[in-house]
């Protein structure tokens, strides 16, 4: 199967070990291909809402810190930092 998969995907094919683990998995009874849900914090909005949030707290208090964001909207820090930086294209001034 891995070799009719690199035949075909070349470069971009799933690695053996991949291939296995579905095998695996369709033999012991799955059977659909849908990803089952992950354990962890499930997204609440898209990118361009929580940017559009980011963007209202932001300009509501110029002097609001990343962190009080990312409270604020229960998002990550980074996520707000990269939002605010590279999407809302925002920088400290002065210190």
């Amino acid at each position: 199967m891995y070799r009719q998969l690199h035949e075909v995907f070349g470069d971009n094919a799933m690695p053996h070990q991949a291939i296995a683990k579905w095998c695996n998995m369709f033999e012991s009874g799955r059977t659909d291909i849908d990803d089952v849900e992950r354990e962890g914090r499930p997204s609440t909005a898209t990118n361009s809402e929580i940017a559009a949030r980011v963007n209202e707290t932001t300009l509501a208090n110029t002097r609001v810190a990343v962190d009080e964001i990312a409270n604020k909207l229960d998002s990550s820090h980074e996520s707000v930092q990269k939002i605010t930086i590279k999407h809302l294209e925002f920088s400290k001034v002065c210190a």
